[in-house]
């Protein structure tokens, strides 16, 4: 089978499931942005395959600016053209295709239905919902008609798709309301590459070399856009301003690290250690430095994403803290398997509390640790996962 995989974003696990696509046998085009901000899995290091793994790296003209509409769909189009044109020579069976703009996902979706090429939309999270929050706290009435109009667009697209895979069975009531038909939608939920992940010492050389292996680390790493809420790390770092052996590194780029430098300066946070994203390759060195993994997300994004970073968390067995809805699927993983804590996105105070305990506790810190971790070998089994992608290419194809 002739299988395309777009990751607009460049996730890892899209990577791991692409190479594991090869190892069975399937030829594969995997494509991703090089323009979009955002952790990188590691396409430096692939081993050889046979030749039969493709990755198309897409650069667009200038930085991709997510928050303007006009430049970002002229920029999406490009995207899309530019990986239409490998399709033409690549001829596949089968497109899929997530974490990717809307106007990607319409020009390829058209594309392959002109050819007869199944697409599959691996729906990662509801834009509609998130473009009329924005819109909403941007235009305030005025945005009905742009949210209308990208709603309308998400429908046509999921209804339009050879099949549907969602990753949280939260997203079908929604499914439901819109008119899609059960028979149309898969649950696969994501995971992380835990293979990739190595178990490391805390007295690493990446730890050396940002002179951290002897304090207690709390970290965050991942994007920092309009679903975060920056100011929880700069207050929970403000919290611990006078505990000299813990430091808070926060590894990200855009709004929301830009927003963490001003606070940085203006409260004097020298506890607080801002990084650009990290390679791939340096995660396990990362994850192994860290005592403590934070993750937060905003009540109005709760219902429409699910951030994989907490799966990449519960890899590196240490214990969570999240500052997001409840209701949330990474919020229900972590606390129905006693790998961390969890608290309302605006709640400051439970927020540094859950910190503090953690940092006192130790042997808390280590049955936290071991608990996410299971979670993940249990769940994160790439075989397992790649089968259920397979049973619906091969049922759509029929």
């Amino acid at each position: 089978m002739k299988i395309v995989v777009n990751d607009h974003s460049g996730h890892a696990f899209t990577l791991q499931l692409s190479r594991q696509f090869v190892q069975s046998g399937h030829e594969v085009l995997h494509a991703y942005s090089v323009s979009f901000q955002s952790p990188k899995g590691n396409f430096e290091d692939l081993p050889v395959d046979g030749n039969r793994l493709t990755v198309l790296p897409i650069m667009i003209k200038g930085k991709f600016d997510k928050y303007s509409l006009l430049k970002r769909r002229k920029q999406e189009i490009e995207y899309a053209r530019q990986l239409i044109d490998k399709m033409e020579a690549f001829k596949p069976n089968v497109v899929l295709s997530g974490t990717t703009p809307l106007f990607v996902q319409q020009h390829v979706q058209r594309y392959c239905i002109s050819k007869g090429i199944k697409f599959v939309y691996w729906c990662q999270d509801i834009y509609a919902v998130a473009i009329r929050q924005i819109a909403r706290r941007r235009l305030g009435f005025f945005s009905f008609p742009i949210w209308y109009y990208f709603k309308r667009l998400e429908i046509n697209l999921l209804k339009k798709s050879s099949h549907v895979i969602s990753i949280t069975q939260d997203f079908n009531h929604l499914f439901r309301k819109w008119k899609i038909h059960p028979n149309l939608v898969t649950c696969i939920p994501n995971w992380a590459p835990i293979r990739e992940i190595t178990l490391m010492d805390k007295n690493n050389q990446w730890a050396r070399q940002h002179q951290v292996m002897d304090k207690t680390c709390i970290i965050y790493s991942g994007t920092l856009g309009l679903k975060h809420n920056p100011a929880m790390l700069s207050a929970a770092a403000a919290y611990f301003s006078k505990h000299k052996d813990v430091v808070f590194i926060v590894i990200s780029e855009g709004l929301g690290a830009a927003f963490l430098q001003k606070e940085k300066e203006q409260q004097q946070l020298d506890n607080l250690l801002l990084l650009p994203f990290q390679h791939f390759r340096d995660m396990s060195q990362v994850l192994g430095a860290a005592d403590i993994l934070l993750g937060i997300l905003e009540n109005d994004a709760g219902i429409y994403s699910v951030p994989s970073k907490v799966l990449t968390y519960l890899c590196a067995q240490k214990p969570i803290v999240l500052a997001i809805p409840p209701s949330n699927l990474s919020a229900a993983i972590v606390l129905e398997n006693k790998a961390g804590y969890c608290t309302a996105p605006d709640d400051h105070q439970g927020f540094c509390h859950h910190i503090e305990k953690l940092v006192a506790d130790a042997s808390l810190r280590k049955e936290m640790g071991y608990n996410g971790r299971s979670y993940a070998e249990k769940h994160f089994d790439i075989h397992h996962i790649e089968n259920k992608f397979l049973q619906v290419f091969e049922a759509i194809g029929n």
